[in-house]
């Protein structure tokens, strides 16, 4: 039977379940005390609680490494880096933290999420900070909105092909429209999924 949680632990246990469901990845430690507006040590002493008391658990090391218990439908899914939905300015760069997604989504899939910089896609509701859910390698079709390499740099762009041609397009109407005739392009893979993080 799991131990009675103090009143500020049932508060820092709240948020995070809020976190969860709004941004499909737990709180790091600094994101809560921000919230409470206390220090990381007594964070850190809330969540040794919480886990002593059985109401949260450990997974590895990582700077999100909290969670439910028994929660076996969720994927960890590792975030790249940066993908410009404007100009192209940075790679894809090396794992720099996880989200998790709802195992229904990315079963079957080999996923990677990225953080999105610029304004390009804001008409199609992809907005800067928000965090995209990549399918690797999955085979696009006219529409669908991909991650692609434009002269080895990152993009998120509308995709089309037509007659042999790839062409790459924003749906703010203020950037052009790449096409393979002009650049070097290598679709990554597939947009699936849309995490937006929490202002609170």
């Amino acid at each position: 039977m799991k131990k009675e949680l103090t009143e500020k632990q049932e508060k820092v246990l709240e948020f995070i379940r809020k976190f969860h469901t709004n941004n499909a990845m737990m709180p790091t430690v600094r994101e809560i005390a921000k919230n409470f507006k206390l220090s990381i040590g007594s964070v850190q002493q809330h969540l040794r609680a919480l886990l002593s008391k059985g109401f949260l658990v450990k997974r590895g090391s990582l700077s999100r490494g909290i969670d439910f218990p028994n929660r076996k439908t969720f994927s960890q899914v590792p975030v790249l880096g940066t993908v410009h939905a404007g100009t192209f300015l940075e790679q894809i760069e090396d794992a720099s933290d996880y989200i998790y997604i709802n195992t229904d989504i990315t079963r079957n899939k080999q996923c990677f999420a990225l953080k999105v910089k610029g304004d390009s896609m804001e008409p199609s509701g992809i907005v800067e900070g928000d965090t995209i859910v990549v399918s690797k390698g999955e085979q696009p079709s006219n529409g669908d909105i991909v991650v692609a390499l434009v002269d080895n740099e990152s993009a998120v762009k509308m995709y089309f092909k037509e007659k042999g041609k790839i062409f790459l397009k924003s749906t703010n109407p203020k950037y052009p429209t790449l096409s393979s005739d002009d650049y070097d392009i290598d679709i990554v893979g597939k947009l699936i999924y849309l995490v937006r993080q929490y202002k609170g």
